[in-house]
């Protein structure tokens, strides 16, 4: 098996046409730190990557560390309310002249007022947005370009899920959170069949192995995986690692045309299926499983070795379970699947200048590390706060090669529809080859 790979009135006008309704998951609560004097005293530390003071541009604003009131609005998540008077307060004393204003927005329809007030010619100087709806926005024309802003800083330790962020070389934001998998394995289940745990660069292949050795038919598995339309997102988590792994994917570039008929990809359903089908290393319910129902409290329970999950597993792991002697580490070697929020700046910002500065000195490791709510989007923001433990820096690990699921509206059903098939070849009645052609085919009608 291969190693498991566009002045802001036409802007307005031009969008008017094409609105489309959007939806964005509510997110769940992660451990977040308090601000702290560090988050003031680290701006020193990356002073470079976020300042241009004292600098302004005929028919700009003037930046925010001018001597001129300033006024700044951003729209977040209402998870942020609580740490917002935090943030305030610490980015005053540093910019007395800042009138900053941190509305904390519902999930339920954040988007859809945004896209609405952004076409009325209003809307804040930064909107926070879910990467996933970062393509239809930045298709929309509704955002201003990041690059005259962000010469000086180094992109270099961003998560993955920077690319979302982009068309071409042209930057249309940046992350501040992300989130990725992990694997889980049960160090009993390991320690007794005496296989060593997994280390950093291992494959799909060596995890194949691993689960051989640990599965006893009838007793315990060597993995879980869900295979169950109940809770889709279970069964992507562990799917579509495997898919990029074999240099598959769901869909072509454009996101015009279903690719699961490739050589790669019936592969990669090949081995995701036979997993349950030949291999027999994973239970054998697994065809209606859920992560969360199913799989984990057989992990809990010692009869799963290895299963798909993220930060907030450990901390149930941690709080609920503490005889639980499990361990954690990047997947096999592959993109992992990966999600998170970034800034933007909308085309009707009444302070883009102020907007920009305010993103990067937020962006700053040490204060993003000391500020931030939820998995910091950059790698050395792991080195401050609550972030700097092995958990959440196996998590940036994994996000620092993340991917983001396909973007096009129709993914929701796409979803469906391949499990469905993913059923049918494990309960026989489809070989892989078929199982492949009619998703791919089902899939491209939904996409016409």
């Amino acid at each position: 098996m291969k190693q498991m790979k566009n002045k802001a009135a036409q802007i307005i006008g031009a969008a008017l046409t094409g609105i489309l309704m959007l939806n964005l998951a509510a997110c769940g609560s992660q451990p977040g730190g308090g601000a702290s004097q560090t988050a003031t005293e680290t701006k020193a530390e990356t002073k470079t990557e976020s300042k241009t003071e004292g600098t302004t541009q005929a028919g700009q604003t003037e930046a925010p560390n001018s001597e001129a009131p300033q006024d700044l609005t951003i729209w977040m998540g209402s998870w942020w309310e609580d740490q917002i008077p935090v943030i305030v307060e610490t980015y005053k004393k540093e910019n007395p002249n800042v009138n900053l204003t941190i509305e904390a927005l519902p999930v339920d329809g954040y988007v859809d007022k945004a896209v609405t007030t952004i076409l009325g010619g209003g809307g804040p100087d930064i909107l926070a947005v879910d990467m996933s709806q970062m393509g239809t926005l930045i298709d929309k024309n509704l955002l201003s370009s990041w690059n005259e802003s962000i010469g000086d800083m180094d992109l270099s330790d961003f998560a993955g899920i920077i690319d979302a962020c982009k068309r071409g070389d042209m930057y249309y934001g940046l992350p501040y959170r992300t989130s990725a998998s992990i694997m889980f394995y049960n160090k009993t289940m390991f320690d007794e069949a005496g296989v060593p745990y997994p280390e950093e660069g291992w494959t799909y292949e060596d995890m194949l192995e691993i689960a051989r050795k640990l599965t006893i038919p009838g007793q315990q598995y060597g993995v879980g995986i869900a295979a169950s339309n109940a809770d889709p997102s279970n069964v992507f988590t562990c799917l579509t690692p495997i898919i990029w792994a074999c240099g598959a994917d769901y869909l072509n570039e454009d996101e015009t045309e279903c690719i699961l008929n490739t050589p790669e990809a019936i592969e990669a359903v090949g081995y995701f299926t036979g997993l349950y089908t030949t291999e027999k290393v994973v239970p054998e319910g697994s065809i209606n499983y859920t992560l969360t129902k199913d799989v984990m409290p057989l992990f809990i329970e010692n009869k799963v070795a290895m299963m798909m999950g993220g930060d907030h597993n450990a901390v149930e792991f941690d709080t609920k379970y503490p005889d639980l002697d499990y361990g954690y580490c990047v997947p096999p070697k592959a993109p992992a699947l990966a999600g998170g929020w970034c800034f933007t700046v909308p085309v009707t910002a009444k302070n883009p200048e102020a907007a920009y500065e305010f993103a990067k000195w937020f962006l700053q490791p040490g204060v993003l590390g000391e500020l931030t709510i939820r998995i910091p989007a950059r790698l050395k923001a792991t080195e401050y706060g609550v972030w700097n433990s092995p958990l959440y820096q196996t998590v940036l690990k994994s996000a620092m090669d993340g991917r983001l699921s396909p973007q096009t509206p129709v993914w929701t059903d796409m979803q469906k529809v391949i499990i469905v098939e993913i059923q049918n070849i494990m309960q026989g009645t489809k070989t892989v080859e078929q199982g492949c052609e009619d998703m791919t085919r089902q899939c491209n009608s939904l996409l016409k």
